[in-house]
């Protein structure tokens, strides 16, 4: 994958249904294929493709086939933060799908995936950084976005999300933009109220220690003390199993921690927390 700079054009949020999108991919393939050409097409407000198919990869003359796709190269739009996916090599990104495009391009996916065929995706970051932002700035969210994380936060609790790979799973799925946008805002406000949650809760039963956020760490420090720890808050972005085992741990290390002050002589507890 590599990303580039453009200037970017006037700014719209995405809508285009996805049932709408793989339709238009459908289409280009077809076309593509039908024609035995390099074909560019627009997929959606900022996503574009450029297919070469297997059967333009077997004319004697390769140059000719290049020179085509440097032609559709430049007609594609200007872009805010423009990245280059090559769908035959989305696998290389090890992640795992429900579904990809090996099932619903039918034969088409089958010849991608073989390497045949070539498809060129290329995707403004800056339209799905915008339908994110849309959907989370009422719920008191800020965006610091960045490659390949983007950073959610909301008073002194982040989040994370990977755009790359949203975007390869976006692609590999034939979902679109806003489909994608749709998914993730509510998978980062649960998360967001999580974090918060879990604070609140262990600030709370261990109260004898002084409790802070910092970045992406919940800081606890014993008075008086040179104790302290450090929880790093993003363990609990796995499933639930995952979470359960985190927070198992933490209750452990916090509560030695709070032993090994406590063993002390010198102490400053108060006697209600040190009996």
């Amino acid at each position: 994958m590599s990303e580039n700079t453009y200037t970017k054009e006037s700014a719209r949020l995405p809508d285009t249904p996805g049932v709408v999108v793989r339709q238009r991919w459908l289409d280009l393939l077809d076309l593509s294929y039908s024609t035995r050409r390099v074909t560019g097409q627009e997929i959606e407000m900022g996503v574009h493709a450029i297919v070469v198919p297997a059967a333009c990869r077997t004319r004697p003359n390769q140059s000719l086939i290049d020179v085509e796709v440097r032609v559709a190269t430049s007609h594609l739009p200007n872009m805010g933060r423009g990245v280059k996916l090559s769908l035959e090599r989305l696998g290389e990104f090890g992640l795992t799908l429900a579904a990809d495009y090996h099932g619903w391009m039918g034969k088409w996916g089958m010849d991608i995936a073989a390497g045949h065929t070539l498809v060129t995706a290329y995707v403004d970051l800056a339209y799905l950084e915008a339908a994110l932002l849309a959907r989370l700035w009422d719920h008191g969210v800020l965006l610091e976005f960045g490659s390949p994380l983007s950073i959610f936060r909301r008073g002194a609790l982040t989040d994370y999300v990977n755009i790359y790979e949203a975007v390869t799973t976006m692609l590999a799925q034939g979902r679109s933009l806003a489909d994608t946008a749709d998914q993730l805002a509510p998978e980062v406000l649960h998360r967001l109220q999580l974090y918060a949650n879990v604070y609140l809760q262990l600030s709370t039963l261990y109260s004898q220690a002084a409790w802070q956020i910092k970045g992406d760490n919940f800081v606890i420090k014993v008075p008086n003390s040179r104790y302290s720890l450090a929880l790093q808050y993003w363990e609990l972005r796995g499933d639930h199993a995952s979470q359960v085992k985190a927070l198992h741990g933490w209750r452990n290390r916090i509560e030695k921690v709070l032993q090994q002050a406590l063993s002390q002589p010198d102490h400053q507890f108060p006697k209600s927390f040190a009996a």
